[in-house]
């Protein structure tokens, strides 16, 4: 089979619009006997490590990548004058363009989002290196400008992209049988011959296998809010965009050999190694990264802390025993030691902030409160010895792991922390983590019955017969649930068995079930750097 590599592809993390999980890439590459796989999802990098990681566990090498979404402008809040943003590929060749790659994402959604996250020519000039880029589908720039007919500027646009890049930029070849391709891609061939830049073909995979082009088409009609009776329902125009095998891609543009050359070459250029996926998590005492705590009153910050814990120690106990200052003591020195008095004085210094301003905070919850330290400074108020709770579940010497205290506040007033902190650290400094709204299996069956018309009271008759908790194979009875016991219902396998247009829905849905279906910003996962964070 003809070696071949798939560098533009996109997964479920291409919001409803990518149907390629990321757990089912590796298993179809590797039947296919392909070394190595890219993923560049729309405009974000939300799958990067997941799927690093499920490379690592199939043998198989991982590209980084991205399809950002240019314009000429990010800061400019209006569309391209075409109507639409273009489209780039771009691959990490190594860490520094995996760096380059982030501080252009961040930078796309922090600064130059508009509807979309965009990035602009001018930034990416200044952050190219490291990076490998390719010209993109028809929705590129290149491909744009030869179908609306200017030549001469796409041949200088290509001349700019090869001046950034030099040999690292590639035309992009496509044929999925659209007319729109076989019009352009002899034009892409000339400027690539008559500028000396490399030619690549791909295929623009959006699911694994050919027939699963009906379970993206189901998720852009989710996505676009549309019927599948709806003759203006978006779709792809073929059943092209699956994981073809390299003899599939070879012969496509069997004239020029080395566009499939060149997916090995490209490759063979990345490093598999951007992540340090064997490393063991071990507490982060590095100072440029760590967000240090600097006492007001000019004091060390073992000092400040002592002396903070020793005035709460005598607030909270009346008499203070052997026991209570030898576990006092004891804890002291092993955060001092391990590291941890920036970290506590941090979590206090916001903890005391909003006690200060009448915002509720709990009690504590999970490991946290068995610090005696903790309960003394206020961060807590579970006082842990007459619980004969455990320091060592919180920090252990033995076992390296980061601390965690686990913090309630009020939600009506839980931003105004979250702000207070950002002016403290610096707003570069301080960011939200994304959430992901997933299809779960009772959401998954309403969503694609309402793309297929089915009446709402089938579709209640459905959903009501599965459980809390259960996958629709769970509750079809293909699989056991985590525990091992079967909890299929017998009602909702017999809809199944009886309905054909249910069971079309179901099936549809199972496909569907666990995929990513909205982001959001997670309200209290908050990360806090020395560094910006985009670095």
């Amino acid at each position: 089979m003809r070696d071949f590599v798939h560098l533009h592809l996109h997964t479920e993390y291409s919001i409803l619009d990518g149907a390629a999980k990321v757990e089912q890439v590796f298993p179809k590459c590797k039947e296919l006997g392909q070394k190595a796989v890219a993923i560049t999802d729309h405009g974000n990098m939300y799958a990067t490590l997941y799927f690093a990681e499920e490379a690592k566990k199939a043998g198989i090498k991982p590209i980084i990548g991205c399809e950002f979404y240019m314009c000429d402008d990010k800061l400019d809040k209006k569309y391209n004058s075409n109507g639409n943003y273009e489209h780039l590929v771009l691959l990490c060749k190594n860490k520094q363009g995996y760096k380059n790659m982030i501080l252009l994402d961040s930078d796309a959604f922090v600064d130059g989002f508009y509807y979309k996250p965009r990035s602009d020519y001018k930034s990416l000039e200044e952050h190219h290196e490291g990076l490998i880029c390719l010209s993109a589908c028809l929705a590129g720039r290149l491909p744009r400008l030869i179908m609306e007919g200017r030549y001469d500027q796409a041949k200088a646009h290509a001349a700019r992209m090869k001046e950034i890049f030099g040999e690292d930029y590639y035309i992009e070849l496509q044929d999925h049988g659209l007319k729109e391709q076989k019009e352009v891609n002899p034009s892409l061939i000339k400027i690539a011959r008559e500028l000396d830049i490399g030619l690549v073909v791909t295929n623009d995979v959006h699911y694994i296998n050919r027939e699963d082009a009906l379970i993206q088409e189901v998720m852009l009609c989710i996505n676009t809010k549309k019927t599948m009776d709806d003759p203006t329902h978006m779709r792809f125009e073929t059943d092209e965009f699956f994981i073809k095998s390299g003899d599939e891609m070879a012969k496509l543009f069997p004239e020029i050999p080395e566009a499939v050359e060149n997916t090995v070459k490209i490759a063979e250029k990345c490093s598999g190694e951007i992540f340090d996926l064997n490393a063991k998590c071990e507490p982060i005492r590095d100072p440029t990264l760590t967000p240090g705590y600097i006492p007001a009153d000019g004091s060390s910050c073992y000092d400040f802390l002592r002396g903070i814990a020793e005035k709460g120690l005598h607030e909270r106990y009346e008499v203070i025993t052997d026991e209570i200052r030898d576990r006092f003591e004891y804890e002291l020195s092993t955060i001092a030691d391990m590291g941890y008095l920036d970290y506590y004085l941090i979590v206090w210094d916001y903890i005391n902030w909003a006690k200060e301003h009448d915002i509720p905070v709990g009690a504590g919850r999970g490991s946290g409160v068995s610090s005696i330290i903790a309960y003394s400074m206020g961060i807590t108020d579970v006082e842990p010895l007459q619980y004969d709770l455990l320091f060592e579940r919180f920090l252990n010497r033995e076992r390296v792991s980061m601390p965690d205290f686990d913090v309630d506040f009020c939600t009506d007033r839980r931003q105004e922390v979250i702000e207070y902190v950002r002016e403290k650290y610096g707003n570069d400094n301080v960011a939200q983590i994304v959430t992901f709204g997933t299809m779960a299996s009772k959401a998954a069956i309403k969503d694609v019955a309402r793309v297929y018309n089915v009446p709402f009271a089938d579709v209640n008759k459905m959903t009501k017969l599965i459980e809390f908790g259960t996958t629709i194979a769970q509750s079809l009875g293909i699989k056991p649930n985590k525990d091992g016991v079967n909890v299929g219902s017998r009602e909702f396998k017999e809809i199944y068995d009886t309905d054909d247009s249910l069971k079309n829905v179901i099936d549809i849905a199972m496909k569907l079930e666990g995929m990513p279906r909205n982001i959001s910003m997670h309200a209290a996962g908050v990360v806090i750097c020395n560094k910006v964070i985009k670095e």
